[in-house]
């Protein structure tokens, strides 16, 4: 049996699930992603690319969920910590399945006609005018929360992902014609940004409705006070959660895998062991305990999905007027920058407020700091003693 063969036979399977999946139905994109996340597969291809000629990479044995999988998991460093997370190849995974069967399923949307091509190899029979069409329907698609169009920083991540993806088929030589040149370019202006402000009187009026919720309250009660971000406090552990030098620390896992020392104050613990009490968990730290600090009544991990969702809609539900006369909603990303705004406040300094987020460029801090900065520093304020001040 040859290199050929033996690939056929494995990746066979990414053709069975995705005969049956519905773009209504998310379970069966989702049984999708979990077959193609299984990394096992990539070293068999890498072979296969490398069969007839060493010198020369072949990609022709392949078809399009196969490429799929072959730019989500492809490494391009020895070290794996600084090769893609698991859950950013699972994210990539659900974004370019989706796009393809789209393409596959609902073409006529973008003027492309995929009823008498391979579902399997369609992607070579994408034109420009194809992608300039899609990128028409994504701005007005009613796809975004409550119903209304993506955002523009959503739009650019989805769009950012397919052009990149698309490159890389037309660098392999996959696809004959550069059709990622097509994408115009998404650009987020400060305009673009929602606003994603909230101040210690909201944040306390949020943490007292729940006072009686041992889950949500020490949720919220962590959130605000770390800045942590929604993966982060999904993948802590028990192990990770260490006192020395009279205070608690947690240690988390950021971006490019980056880790962190984040300080849990006493009474923030004191929620964490309630929380753990109410869901019938040990409240001993143990450098041996690996499981998750804050799971699901069914005591499974949470998904960084589910729990933003889960705590989102647990605000809103709130009713605070702020709430309902904000044009973006609050979710767990919002306390992340009140955390930023709050220490600003309390006289950190934007250095150290940048450590704490885990940021890695003093910019980023900035544009959560920047209306609070911009209010803070205004001339305004200058105005204060003046002569016409005190005579209106």
């Amino acid at each position: 049996m040859d290199m050929i063969t033996i690939k056929n036979n494995e990746m066979a399977q990414f053709k069975e699930v995705y005969n049956v999946i519905n773009i209504h139905e998310k379970e069966s994109i989702k049984n999708l992603v979990q077959v193609m996340s299984n990394k096992d597969y990539l070293e068999k291809m890498l072979d296969v690319i490398d069969y007839e000629d060493e010198d020369e990479e072949d990609y022709s044995q392949f078809n399009d969920l196969e490429m799929i999988y072959l730019f989500v998991h492809q490494e391009k460093d020895q070290d794996e910590n600084k090769n893609r997370v698991e859950d950013t190849k699972r994210e990539y995974l659900r974004e370019l399945l989706w796009i393809y069967h789209l393409f596959a399923a609902n073409g006529s949307l973008f003027d492309f006609d995929s009823d008498k091509l391979d579902v399997f190899t369609l992607l070579n029979s994408i034109k420009r005018r194809n992608i300039r069409n899609f990128q028409s329907w994504l701005k007005k698609a009613p796809l975004g929360k409550g119903k209304k169009p993506y955002s523009v920083a959503t739009i650019s991540r989805k769009t950012g992902l397919f052009k990149s993806f698309l490159q890389f088929l037309y660098s392999k030589g996959y696809i004959l014609h550069p059709i990622h040149d097509a994408f115009k370019s998404v650009n987020i202006h400060k305009r673009d940004r929602p606003n994603r402000d909230i101040n210690s009187g909201e944040v306390l009026q949020l943490i007292n409705y729940y006072k009686d919720h041992p889950i949500i309250y020490s949720l919220l009660s962590v959130f605000v006070t770390t800045g942590l971000r929604v993966r982060e406090l999904c993948t802590a552990r028990i192990c990770d959660l260490t006192y020395e030098e009279q205070a608690y620390w947690l240690e988390v896992t950021g971006k490019g895998n980056e880790k962190r020392e984040v300080l849990i104050h006493p009474n923030v613990f004191d929620t964490i062991v309630k929380c753990r009490k109410r869901r019938g968990l040990d409240t001993v730290l143990s450098k041996e305990d690996t499981f998750p600090i804050f799971v699901t009544s069914k005591h499974n991990p949470y998904s960084y999905k589910y729990l933003s969702n889960y705590l989102t809609q647990a605000i809103q539900k709130t009713g605070f007027d702020f709430i309902k006369h904000r044009e973006s909603i609050i979710s767990p990303h919002t306390l992340r920058h009140g955390f930023a705004i709050i220490s600003a406040e309390e006289g950190a300094d934007v250095f150290r407020i940048m450590q704490a987020l885990g940021h890695q460029k003093i910019e980023t801090t900035m544009i959560y700091l920047e209306k609070h900065l911009a209010r803070k520093n205004n001339a305004a304020h200058n105005w204060k003693n003046s002569s016409i001040i005190k005579s209106i």
